[in-house]
Order: C-alpha cells, then structure tokens, then sequence
C-alpha cells in the first residue's frame, strides 16, 4: 500500500512539474513576443512563436476573435491594432490614464458582458467603451489591469485576463483571439485565462494604494461577472475605502479626439449621408417606416464596399476587384423613423406604420463605423414636396441650428448649455417671424423639451458623465439638434399641429468658426436639396 501511495505522489509531482513547465514556457514566449513585437522582423515570426498546444488547431489556429492586420488587411492596416487606429495611439492613451493616477495606483477595466434574447440565443456584442477605448480588444469575459510603474519600460504595466484559445468551443462560438495574440497584437505585458482572476486579483489590489475601478451598474449598463468577483474581494479585503472611479479619468481622455478618431467620425457621417440620401430616395405614400429603416441599414452598408467599376453604371464584369469594408458599420443606435404625428414622441422607434401623403417623416439614424457614432437627424416630405406650412416651420428650425452650428468653437466661450439657451430664444425669433406666436417657457415646456447638443464619439451620448458646462475645445466633437414638436393643442396655430421637426448634425469643434466642420454635412438638408434628392 505504501509503494501504491509513493508512486501516486510520483506521479502528481511529475504532472505538476510538467504544468508549472507549460506555464513558464508560455510566459518566456510571451516574453519573446514582447521583444520580437518591437521589430517588423519579429513579428513575422510571432505565429508560430506563440502557439500552444491548444492554439494549434488547424481551423482555430489561424483565427483571431476580431478583425487584426493578419487576418483582415483591408479592414487594419499594417501598425493598426483596430481600424484606423495605432497600435502607438492605444499606447499613448494607456500613458495619459496613467499619468492620472497616484504611484502605485492600479485600474481595473472590465469588457462588456454577453447579452442574451433567449437561452442560447444572443444578441449582437457590444464592447464597453471605456474598455475599448484603452485597449481595442473586442470580446466579452475580459479584464485589462493597469499599474502605475516608475520601473516599467512604459510607465505603466498592462496584465490581461481573456477567454484562452479553446478549439472544441471556437468550432461552436467563433473564433477568440487568446493570451498570445492579447500579447502580441494588443500590447499587454501579460496575459492570463479568465477564470484565472478571481484567484490573481488579490495580489493585484495588495498594498495600500489606490484602486480605481467602475463597480456599480450605471445608466442602465450591467456589469461582467469579474466585476463583480473583483467587488466581492474588495468586500472581503476591507478595501472598499480605497477604490475610486475610473470612468470620469478615461471619459475626459475620450472628450478630446485625436485625427485618426476624427477620421473615423468623419467616414461615419459620410456614410450616414449617403443612407439618407437612399432612404428619401426610398420614401412615398404607403411605403412603411420599417422599409425606410431597413433601406437606410443597406445603404450604410454598401457606402463601404467600392470596386473599381461605377455602381451606378450596370455591367457584366463580375471579376472587378472589390474593396469591401462594409464590416465596419452598423447602426449606431435603434433609429427613429416617425411619420406624421409619431414625430411627437422623441425617441420613436416602432417604426412600423404605412407613410401617409402630405406628411413629414423625421428620421434620427446614424451609422456606427468601427465602433465610432454618427447620430444624424433629417425630416423630409413623405411625398417629395414640404407644403407652405411645413417649409415655414422647416426653415425656423433650419435657421436656429446653422445659428447653433456657428457657436461650435472655442473662442466663441460658449459651453453646450449656453448653447441651448441661444438655441431657445433663437427658436422664439424665427417662430415669431412666420406668425407663431409661443413664450419661451411654453417652446422649453412642451415645444421643444430636449437639450440642443451632447457630446459624440464611440458612445452616441458620449462621455455621459462629462457635463455640458464644459467650455468647448477643439477636438471635442457635438451633436447641435434643435426640435419643434407641435401639439394638437389650441394654444398653437392650427395649421402647424401634429408637426415634428427636428434637424441634427455632428459638429466637430474648431478653434475658431471657421475651423468648424460638420461631420454629416453630406446628407441632404435644405429644402431644395432635399427635395431635389427625392425627385431622382
């Protein structure tokens, strides 16, 4: 019995030498990643460097969980981490949240969970933005640590906890990046499987420095469950006095956009522009709302895939080559597509009525281009034409935003609140003017109840905590959307009643007026222009 026992513990000895083995290897290729990643050359041989036994699958191996360089050229550039941007910018970004924090500080970040429709059945994933913004990873189950770190090459240190390379599940759930690839394409220092946090986050959070970390549900969002594993050690620990929010830190680096983000703004409202130009051409008696909405989602999708040959002009040559970069969009938000009166109600989006003659429809969409918002809003005539009435109250309206649009710099000393204090009394003016008579608490009551702007970037409301007080800089990018919605109410001329307009662009602040630039400038907006697009 005894030799049975000896030879047991043999064996648990020698598979624990073989596990603490594997693991060490694992991090010296990690090590060597970090130091191949530093040169082109390196990195041509980080593929097969960094596969582990599970990683070396045939059908998973080559897979990553996202669109990287390797896998999707057209979508990432060479130097890119996601579309449009460095690997060197997401660096930077770590290194301006860094010089935040106190020495020794440590931030935890935590990836959106999963979201399901039924069991099994899941919707769409979305990555939390903060996450995004700091590390350009796009799975859920994920955890980016920061350490403040006088010794560290970069200032800082960046541990990773992620879903690791599981062939058998890949071939049901698609693919996932793994450890080595949150190495050697999205920077971290080190990488550890996910289920492995709970048992690290300890040493992680020792000491007596601050912790900065977003541990409570805010404006409807539900945290993962590492989050709520990290508040429970917290909890244990006794150190819940040290913990501090992280997201007011990484919101104001997100308030001021870099060029490569303002371009990828600027191609969200380009693209936007162009599915409002196809759901007006769409648009007629009898035709749905739904149809209109569905119209405005394919063209978002078709103004990223270009070939060499014209669209626009049929042919036979189906070998033209195509760049296809349709991956990158997708709607920004559930849009509003409200014919007649249901533009009354702010955010309608049943979107799902027959468009009646005579009408105005109001249509607040926006195309998301990786990851990026454009929140636009346009009303046009259902059949092709704005009556009297409807051109009247359109152009008050009109002229109060390009009023608002010219205010959108910095020397004007205006912050967004001001801003929509103009926006109000503007609105009085050029109501007067075609015979509309409304005090200004009835236009802020019931007329015109919704703020005039926000802030814009990779949240539709963008940097939600950041308040509209703010002095305007260049580099922060707004929505200017003022609204008439009008009641079946005898305080106000009848021949206006049962009428929602509203008209919003994203403006891209500039230093002075003339460094502003409208980013949706591209769909239809006038009147004449406007109608011109739907007589096509």
């Amino acid at each position: 019995m005894a030799n049975r026992v000896a030879v047991f513990v043999h064996r648990l000895s020698v598979r624990g030498s073989r596990l603490t083995l594997q693991v060490r290897q694992l991090h010296a290729r990690q090590l060597q990643a970090r130091q191949l990643h530093a040169s082109s050359a390196g990195r041509s041989f980080l593929s097969t460097l960094l596969q582990t036994a599970k990683t070396k699958n045939p059908i998973t191996a080559q897979w990553h969980g996202q669109p990287t360089h390797e896998t999707h050229p057209e979508l990432v550039a060479q130097g890119e981490t996601t579309p449009g941007i460095s690997q060197s910018e997401y660096d930077q970004r770590r290194r301006k949240i860094v010089d935040s924090l106190p020495d020794g500080g440590t931030a935890f970040l935590f990836s959106a969970p999963m979201h399901f429709v039924s069991p099994h059945v899941f919707h769409e994933f979305r990555q939390d933005s903060d996450f995004y913004y700091m590390t350009g990873w796009n799975e859920p189950e994920s955890v980016a640590v920061l350490q403040k770190s006088a010794t560290a090459r970069r200032g800082y240190t960046l541990t990773m906890f992620v879903r690791a390379k599981e062939p058998e599940k890949e071939l049901w759930e698609g693919p996932r990046s793994g450890l080595e690839a949150a190495v050697a394409v999205f920077g971290a220092d080190e990488a550890w499987p996910v289920r492995d946090f709970a048992k690290r986050a300890a040493k992680l959070i020792g000491g007596a420095h601050p912790v900065f970390a977003d541990l409570d549900g805010e404006h409807g969002l539900v945290r993962s469950e590492q989050c709520v594993e990290l508040r429970q050690i917290l909890q244990r620990s006794n150190a819940g006095a040290r913990v501090r929010r992280l997201t007011p830190i990484v919101q104001r680096a997100r308030l001021i956009k870099s060029t490569a983000e303002l371009q990828l703004m600027r191609e969200a409202g380009r693209v936007s522009g162009a599915a409002f130009a196809a759901a007006m051409r769409a648009c007629g008696p009898g035709v749905s709302e739904s149809t209109l909405q569905s119209t405005f989602a394919h063209a978002s999708k078709m103004a990223l895939s270009a070939s060499t040959t014209d669209h626009s002009t049929p042919t036979t040559d189906h070998s033209a080559p195509i760049t296809d970069r349709s991956a990158l969009t997708r709607p920004a938000y559930v849009p509003v597509f409200a014919g007649g009166e249901h533009a009354l109600c702010m955010h309608y989006v049943l979107n799902n009525a027959p468009l009646r003659a005579g009408d105005l429809v109001l249509a607040d969409a926006g195309a998301e281009v990786a990851a990026y918002a454009a929140d636009v809003t346009r009303t046009f005539p259902v059949s092709g034409r704005f009556s009297e009435q409807q051109r009247d109250l359109y152009s008050a309206v009109l002229s109060v935003q390009e009023q608002m649009v010219r205010l959108c710099h910095a020397d004007s000393g205006y912050p967004l609140n001001e801003i929509h204090r103009c926006s109000t009394h503007a609105l009085a003016t050029e109501l007067r003017q075609i015979g509309f008579h409304a005090a200004e608490r009835d236009i802020e009551r019931q007329l015109y109840p919704h703020h005039v702007a926000h802030y814009l970037g990779l949240d539709v409301h963008d940097t939600i905590d950041m308040s509209r007080a703010l002095p305007l800089r260049p580099g922060m990018v707004v929505t200017i959307e003022p609204g008439l919605y009008v009641p079946y109410d005898d305080r106000f001329p009848k021949a206006f009643q049962g009428i929602g307009i509203r008209i919003e662009d994203d403006i891209a602040v500039g230093q002075t007026e003339a460094d502003i630039e409208n980013l949706s400038a591209s769909a239809p907006k006038s009147p004449a222009d406007i109608e011109a697009c739907m007589a096509r």
